[in-house]
């Protein structure tokens, strides 16, 4: 309970900054995060990675987003497996066939 006390005293004087008890990846680091890890994992980075918005930085949570390599998109499945410091941790999977 001391800690959840600490958290809210913490929360109330970053109220203005839009503290909360659930933490997000935005948009922009999600993107970042799956390139990288897609990079990280077949050596290559996608030209881009466009997902629709933020997500629950929680293990488990998973968002559908489309990589643009050259011309050819494909739609892909990133799962956070790890949420630590800050830092999320992916499982991306792509779609074995490209968008038409």
């Amino acid at each position: 309970m001391k800690l959840r006390a600490v958290f809210f005293a913490v929360c109330a004087v970053f109220a203005l900054a839009g503290c909360s008890a659930d933490a997000t990846v935005s948009k922009e680091n999600l993107q970042n995060g799956i390139a990288d890890a897609l990079q990280k994992s077949v050596g290559q980075r996608p030209d881009s990675v466009e997902c629709p918005g933020s997500v629950k930085a929680k293990a488990g949570e998973t968002t559908r987003c489309v990589l643009t390599a050259g011309s050819t998109k494909y739609g892909l499945t990133a799962t956070i497996t790890s949420y630590d410091d800050g830092t999320a941790h992916y499982n991306v999977q792509v779609d074995n066939k490209p968008m038409n």
